[in-house]
């Protein structure tokens, strides 16, 4: 089922000499794990800022499929966590701030939020009341993604939400993220410029160069490629 759609959207910033984006036309299928792959300056991030409205096409219809507002709820996760938390606060603090419903005494939020991070990284439920700055850069970021799936969206944009990690503590946020993708089966957008990354995860991948649509790869031409062959499209 069509999720999003993407019609000719063109975006062009007045102090630039090209567009940012130009023409893009892509169709998003409902539980789609796009990965969004390109260069610095490809256009990726700004198409993500789109589709959470931080910016709007000069032409061009972006059109979500989703049949209620309240279905269409998106959710944004980017490399710097104080864009998604409160580094001066605790994690408790924090999850106060987001969470919905009808609020419990204080010691069964407590206990619903430890049990709540224990899917999430086993050391966040000991460190409620430890301040978001002082957590590792992989427990922030497993604390950041924790409080963006509170209240799973139907949207998961995430903008090289592991860049900032070593190689090993990314692995596992990733595998983390794709773990939880596919549990609340949600359609997800990811914009990288790791090529492991882009062969390892996802079921699509859609290649950005300067701002154009360079190729769309689905999943059976997905798992064909190697890491050479991909290497040989990026260039």
């Amino acid at each position: 089922m069509s999720f999003l759609t993407l019609n000719k959207v063109t975006l062009h910033f007045a102090t630039a000499h090209r567009p940012a984006l130009n023409q893009i036309d892509y169709e998003v299928q409902q539980g789609d794990f796009v990965i969004l792959l390109g260069s610095n300056g490809s256009g990726k991030s700004t198409l993500l800022k789109l589709l959470h409205e931080s910016h709007q096409p000069n032409s061009g219809e972006i059109h979500f499929h989703a049949k209620s507002s309240a279905s269409q709820r998106i959710a944004v996760l980017t490399q710097n966590c104080s864009d998604s938390l409160f580094t001066s606060l605790t994690l408790y603090e924090n999850y106060l701030l987001v969470k919905q419903g009808p609020s419990k005494s204080h010691r069964a939020e407590r206990t619903f939020l430890g049990k709540y991070l224990l899917g999430y990284n086993p050391n966040l439920a000991h460190k409620l009341d430890v301040l978001v700055e002082q957590l590792s850069g992989g427990e922030r970021q497993a604390f950041a993604l924790a409080l963006c799936l509170l209240h799973p969206p139907a949207l998961l944009l995430l903008d090289e939400h592991t860049s900032a990690l070593d190689p090993r503590t990314s692995e596992q946020i990733m595998q983390l993220t794709q773990k939880m993708i596919i549990q609340h089966k949600m359609t997800c957008i990811l914009t990288t410029h790791d090529l492991e990354i882009a062969l390892k995860y996802g079921n699509r991948i859609l290649m950005l160069r300067e701002g154009e649509v360079y190729k769309e790869i689905d999943n059976s031409e997905k798992q064909a490629l190697s890491k050479e062959l991909l290497v040989q499209l990026y260039q």
